[in-house]
């Protein structure tokens, strides 16, 4: 890994941004939370300039940063960030795993419940932290300004994004044979969705995944 990612971030700056994000704050009030932390200025200059965006222009400031990423692709980044921080033994293996989660999530939550995708993603992307710290990352969240529909979704199996969690992680298993063309049953709670939708959500969350993971 490179010297970038091997810096250490400071939850407590992520949490503050986490909330400003949600909140809705500022570009100049996002841009100085976000220097508090010069690890984490850091990582966010490397992610901007990574073949993933493409930029023929290098970009030098965390307002210019921050004004092209635009607030929600800001905010997945800063909680994958949270999560592999959070998470003692991640490597680059879970970490594709989790975004792929993540992404499946926000694709299933496209067909199903659109107006919550992006809950869909953060459930899917703090899943991980939850088996791992348990009860506590409800603390975690509550200081980052999270609503409760993401944490219900963590924590009550019977929530809409509990359920919807539960079958993501039904055909996050059969996404390869999906995917291959092989005949396999479907996640029951998913019956609304056709098969090469499902297909096709398995292709895209892999394809996310690989970008995003490019950037890290």
């Amino acid at each position: 890994m490179s010297s970038i990612e091997n810096l250490e971030l400071k939850r407590e700056v992520m949490l503050k941004l986490i909330k400003a994000l949600l909140d809705g704050e500022e570009l100049d009030e996002i841009a100085k939370i976000i220097s508090m932390d010069p690890n984490l200025s850091a990582r966010l200059l490397k992610f901007i300039n990574s073949p993933f965006f493409g930029l023929k222009k290098e970009i030098k400031s965390i307002v210019q940063a921050i004004a092209y990423l635009g607030y929600r692709n800001l905010k997945d980044y800063v909680f994958v960030l949270l999560t592999s921080s959070l998470l003692k033994n991640a490597n680059r293996d879970e970490i594709k795993r989790i975004l792929k989660f993540a992404y499946l999530m926000r694709e299933l939550a496209k067909r199903l419940i659109p107006e919550h995708e992006d809950e869909a993603y953060m459930v899917g992307i703090l899943e991980p932290v939850r088996e791992e710290i348990g009860e506590e990352i409800k603390e975690i969240l509550d200081k980052a300004g999270v609503s409760d529909y993401v944490i219900a979704g963590l924590l009550d199996p019977t929530s809409k994004l509990g359920e919807l969690k539960k079958d993501a992680k039904e055909l996050m298993g059969i996404c390869d044979e999906l995917v291959s063309g092989k005949e396999v049953g479907l996640p029951a709670g998913l019956s609304e969705v056709k098969r090469d939708e499902l297909t096709e959500s398995c292709i895209l969350a892999e394809d996310s995944a690989q970008s995003v993971l490019s950037t890290l």
